[in-house]
């Protein structure tokens, strides 16, 4: 293997095919016809994409992940456009959806009643990658779907959910799940090595070091409270958290305020150990503290520890995976949870819209813009998700903000397309002690586990939740390919759809008279089923949001033209011929035309509309979004959104000076 390719954040727009009345994990575009339920799997970023303006009746989750997500701080910042910058951010919580959140127990087969007549059974499954989080047993009606979120697949994972009550009918196969709704946030094939083997080699190394040596363990998200269980149990030494963090853990532990002879609820199996418990009249003490005069610490950097700022430190660093000839494969990503237990700024689709106009339009604000940051920029907004920023909310400061944040999406940029790096043990020269230590702990799971998850069960069906459709397109991957003889069926609809937008990027060029027939297209696709898509808010900002988020480019937008991630099709699978393109396209050939037309790179030559004429990279966004627009305001049946002028030649894509334009 020359290269593995790292997506860690999720692309899926909540959209469950076989019941088009709930969403799952996104939380935009619902209009005025929100689903009758909303289901949130996990507390990570990228799978709360417009949690915090939900206007719907209920969101069905984990006990767990209630109480951290009321507990949460996002700092997301605001653009002023005209000067440039970003405002000091604002804090924002999520404690005005303390009513909305209805927890479910694990295990616990749970009928729901949608609408008089229609109900749906729930059942939640541990999904071993973070604190609370879960999969989904969605059932009713003669159907059957897993939806998995994030999870890691180790073997005893996957045994553990085939032998429990509620899965044993599909693992045995006296039933059949009509799809699997699969985290394919990595589809190399590889093998991970255990958390299990991450955590031996870990205790191994630090216990190699003199008794008074001080550790920092370098993780900033939910999904390594057990590598604080051993360390803390190994070392004999509590663990210094911040404030934040603290908050957040002693949310696990819960106990009724009208009984003070009553039980402690611990809603995560590691929560007594982590913050304490009571074990008959006496209160015992959890590894984690606030006291900064111990030897492991996982503090917020920047937070006045002065244990960490004086004293010599090793530094505790979890990986992905070691890989052959001593490399090792880090986390990298614009998603998934990196930054979620640190104060972190965020930015969310309307700022990011803007930004791009800024990077594209106005340079000379910015130094050494990079094409590095488009791809970041380009991808989020398309899938409607937030980006998180290396920067710290109490050191934010406005004057400096821009620069700072162009340079975090730099530096972000260039991790996603360098995940594979040679870091063993560094600062280790003759025999001395490394001041910086790595250990695999891979939250998600690669395609071997992933065929073993899928061959257990053995769906009719699988549907991505994190999809590149470009470098798929030039890998070679299909859902057939990885998963076909791991399933009971043989009809692949995800495979369909991505053939139907490739074979219209194939036509486009033909149209344009453009030689070659590989793949590079950028482009949001949209179910067959049109109607069970969300439609996007009238109000909604100028940007392409998609009707199926399944389908996201990571590699190569309309703003990246010189940005490529490599990644070599590590399990070779060859997609089927698509057909040829009709002469007159259909509806639905338009719909996915409108929503992504070919593109090499950032060039109008490249950028359809239904006549084959040119447009320049403004007017096909102007279109598209007046497109969206006119669809939401048929649909939706509230408020008319505003369309602007447009033409085929684009001349009045933009408003003319006379009539109250720039």
């Amino acid at each position: 293997m020359d290269q593995a390719v790292w997506f860690n954040m999720s692309t899926f727009n909540g959209i469950i095919h076989e019941f088009t009345d709930i969403r799952v994990d996104f939380f935009r575009g619902f209009g005025l016809q929100p689903p009758l339920a909303c289901f949130l799997s996990h507390v990570h970023t990228d799978h709360l994409a417009g949690l915090d303006r939900l206007r719907s009746p209920f969101v069905y989750c984990s006990a767990a992940t209630r109480e951290i997500l009321l507990r949460l701080e996002r700092y997301p910042c605001r653009l002023n456009y005209a000067r440039g910058i970003f405002e000091d951010p604002r804090m924002q919580t999520y404690k005005h959806l303390a009513k909305v959140l209805k927890p479910i127990p694990l295990d616990t087969p749970t009928e729901l009643e949608l609408k008089p007549g229609v109900r749906i059974q729930v059942t939640l499954l541990d999904a071993n990658h973070c604190p609370g989080a879960v999969m989904f047993l969605i059932e009713g009606d003669g159907k059957a779907i897993l939806y998995t979120g994030d999870m890691r697949s180790e073997p005893w994972f996957v045994s553990s959910v085939a032998r429990s009550p509620a899965m044993i009918e599909y693992s045995t196969g006296l039933k059949t799940l009509d799809r699997i709704y699969l985290d394919t946030s990595i589809l190399d094939d590889f093998p991970l090595q255990t958390k299990a083997e991450g955590l031996s080699e870990l205790l191994g190394k630090v216990s190699r070091y003199p008794k008074d040596t001080i550790f920092h363990i370098k993780a900033w998200t939910y999904g390594y409270e057990d590598v604080w269980v051993a360390l803390s149990k190994a070392l004999g030494s509590k663990i210094h958290v911040d404030k934040y963090k603290m908050g957040i853990y002693k949310s696990l532990v819960t106990k009724s305020t009208d009984n003070r002879f009553a039980a402690q609820t611990h809603l995560t199996k590691d929560a007594p150990y982590l913050v304490g418990f009571t074990c008959g009249n006496i209160q015992r003490e959890g590894c984690l503290t606030l006291d900064e005069d111990v030897r492991i610490h996982s503090c917020e950097k920047g937070m006045g520890c002065h244990v960490t700022e004086v004293k010599p430190i090793v530094w505790i660093q979890p990986i992905v995976a070691h890989l052959e000839n001593a490399r090792d494969m880090v986390e990298v990503g614009i998603g998934g949870g990196g930054d979620d237990l640190a104060q972190k700024l965020t930015l969310d689709p309307e700022d990011i819209s803007k930004l791009i106009d800024i990077v594209r339009d106005k340079n000379e604000l910015v130094a050494q813009p990079g094409n590095e940051i488009k791809d970041i920029l380009e991808n989020a907004l398309i899938g409607f998700r937030e980006v998180v920023l290396d920067l710290d909310a109490p050191e934010f400061t406005k004057e400096e903000s821009f620069k700072e944040i162009i340079a975090s999406l730099v530096k972000k940029a260039k991790a996603i397309c360098n995940p594979i790096r040679s870091l063993g043990d560094q600062g280790e020269h003759h025999n001395a002690l490394p001041n910086h230590i790595v250990f695999p702990y891979a939250r998600h799971s690669s395609l071997p586990e992933l065929r073993h998850f899928v061959e257990t069960f053995r769906p009719k069906d699988i549907w991505p939740c994190t999809v590149n459709p470009r470098s798929w397109n030039k890998r070679g991957i299909t859902m057939r390919g990885l998963f076909g003889d791991c399933c009971s069926g043989d009809s692949f609809e995800h495979d369909a759809l991505m053939e139907r937008w490739s074979s219209l990027g194939r036509s486009s060029r033909e149209r344009e008279g453009k030689p070659g027939a590989d793949f590079d297209t950028q482009s949001t696709s949209a179910h067959p089923d049109a109607s069970s898509q969300p439609t996007p808010p009238a109000d909604s900002p100028a940007v392409d949001e998609p009707n199926d988020g399944s389908c996201t480019p990571a590699d190569d937008g309309p703003l990246a033209e010189d940005v490529s991630c490599p990644g070599p099709a590590l399990t070779p699978e060859t997609t089927r011929s698509p057909p040829p393109p009709p002469s007159k396209r259909d509806h639905d050939a338009f719909l996915l035309d409108s929503q992504g037309a070919e593109t090499d790179s950032y060039s109008d030559a490249d950028l359809q509309d239904s006549q084959a004429s040119a447009l320049s990279a403004h007017a096909y966004e102007t279109r598209l979004h007046a497109f969206l627009t006119a669809r939401a305001n048929v649909e939706g049946g509230g408020a008319w959104g505003t369309i602007n002028l447009i033409s085929t030649t684009d001349n009045h894509s933009v408003i003319e000076p006379e009539l109250g334009g720039p």
